[in-house]
C-alpha cells in the first residue's frame, strides 16, 4: 500500500513538473551569440539555447542562435542593434561598445580585478544599478553576465616587461585598454578580433590583447612569439534583450529565461576560471588539452609591471573613465563597485 502511495505521489510530482513546462506558451526567437570559435559560445551559449532551453521548456521555447562572427558583424554594433530592436537578444563583450557607452566598461577596467572570481563579485555588486541604467537609457533588458578568461598581451617581437610596449602598435579592445596602452607609451589600435591574426602577420600591429585561450584558438601564436600572463582585463560580456521585445513575452517565459540564464552565467564564469591557465600552457610549452603547445616565450610578470598596472589604474584609467562617464556615472561607480573594492574616483 505504501509503495502504491509513493508511486502515485511520484507520478503526481512528475505530472506537475510536465504541466509547468507545458504551461509555457509556444515562443520562438533569435539570439546573436559571441565569438563563434571560442568556448563561451561553443561549449556554453550554443548548447544552452539549442538544447537546454528547449528541453527544460518541454519544447515550448525554440531558439535560433548564431555567433556574430558568422553573421558579418564586427562586434561593436551588437549593443546598438539590441537597443534599437533590430536584434531581439544577444551576447556581447561590453568593452566593444565602451567608447560610445562608458558605463559598459565600469566593472572590467584595466587593473581593477585580478581573477575571474573577483570579476564576478564586482559584476554582482554593479548588477542592479547597471540593469536599471540599461533599461532607462538604452531600452535593454540585462539577462546576465559572462566572461572570457584573462586578457593578456601577445607580441611579435621580444619584450621583457610591459614597459617595453612603448613605441609599439597594440591592438586594444575598449577604452580602458586603449588608455592603458597609451599610458605605457604605445599606440592603441582598434581591430576586430577576426582581423587580428593577419594584422600581426603583416606587421599592422606589433602586439595585441585578448584572452589567453582565445588567442591560442585563433592561432595568434603563428605570428606573435612572446606572451605576458599579466591580466589586463577579462572581457566581461552581457546577455541582453531588447526591452520592448522582452516586455512582449509572457511573464512565465520571462521568469523561465531569467532563471536559466542565471545558470548559464555561473557555468560561463566557472569555465573562464580554468581557461587562463589552459591558454597560457597551450601558448607556451604545455601540457595543452586543446592541441599542440605553441612554444611561445612566457614573459614573467615583474614587480615593476605590477607597479605600472596599479599606477595606470589610479592615475589614468579611473580618472579617464570618470571623464568619459560623467558625474552621475562616477557617483554610481563609487557607490557600487568603488565601495565593494574600497576605491574611490575623485569628483
Amino acid at each position: 500500500m505504501k509503495s502504491l502511495v509513493a508511486a502515485s505521489a511520484l507520478a503526481a510530482l512528475l505530472a506537475t513538473g510536465t504541466t509547468v513546462a507545458q504551461e509555457l506558451p509556444k515562443t520562438t526567437f533569435n539570439v546573436v551569440g559571441s565569438i563563434g570559435t571560442l568556448s563561451m559560445y561553443v561549449d556554453r551559449e550554443k548548447p544552452f539555447w539549442t538544447e537546454t532551453i528547449p528541453e527544460k521548456s518541454n519544447k515550448a521555447i525554440t531558439v535560433q542562435v548564431k555567433p556574430f562572427t558568422e553573421l558579418g558583424f564586427k562586434g561593436g554594433e551588437i549593443f546598438r542593434l539590441v537597443s534599437k530592436g533590430t536584434l531581439q537578444a544577444a551576447t556581447t563583450v561590453l568593452a566593444y561598445n565602451s567608447g560610445e557607452v562608458p558605463t559598459n566598461e565600469a566593472a572590467d577596467l584595466v587593473g581593477l580585478v585580478g581573477s575571474v572570481k573577483q570579476l564576478h563579485e564586482v559584476a554582482d555588486a554593479f548588477r542592479p544599478t547597471y540593469a536599471e541604467f540599461l533599461e532607462k537609457e538604452h531600452g535593454i533588458k540585462l539577462l546576465g553576465f559572462g566572461t572570457y578568461q584573462a586578457q593578456v598581451i601577445y607580441c611579435r617581437d621580444e619584450f621583457k616587461s610591459i614597459a617595453d610596449l612603448k613605441g609599439r602598435k597594440v591592438r586594444a579592445s575598449g577604452a580602458s585598454q586603449q588608455a592603458f596602452v597609451d599610458f605605457l607609451g604605445g599606440s592603441p589600435i582598434t581591430i576586430a578580433f577576426a582581423e587580428v591574426q593577419p594584422a600581426l602577420a603583416n606587421g599592422v600591429v606589433d602586439c595585441a590583447i585578448t584572452g589567453a585561450l582565445s588567442g591560442y584558438k585563433a592561432k595568434w601564436h603563428e605570428s606573435a612569439r612572446f606572451i605576458s600572463p599579466m591580466p589586463i582585463t577579462f572581457g566581461l560580456a552581457a546577455h541582453m534583450a531588447n526591452l520592448k521585445w522582452w516586455n512582449s513575452l509572457d511573464p512565465a517565459v520571462q521568469t523561465f529565461l531569467e532563471k536559466n540564464v542565471a545558470d548559464l552565467e555561473n557555468s560561463i564564469f566557472e569555465l573562464a576560471a580554468t581557461e587562463t591557465a589552459t591558454g597560457l600552457a597551450c601558448n607556451t610549452t604545455g601540457p595543452c588539452s586543446e592541441g599542440e603547445p605553441a612554444g611561445m616565450t612566457l614573459v614573467e610578470v615583474t614587480d615593476a609591471d605590477e607597479v605600472l598596472r596599479k599606477e595606470a589604474l589610479t592615475s589614468v584609467i579611473l580618472p579617464a573613465f570618470a571623464d568619459r562617464c560623467g558625474a552621475a556615472c562616477t557617483k554610481s561607480w563609487n557607490d557600487t563597485i568603488g565601495k565593494f573594492m574600497n576605491l574611490a574616483i575623485s569628483q
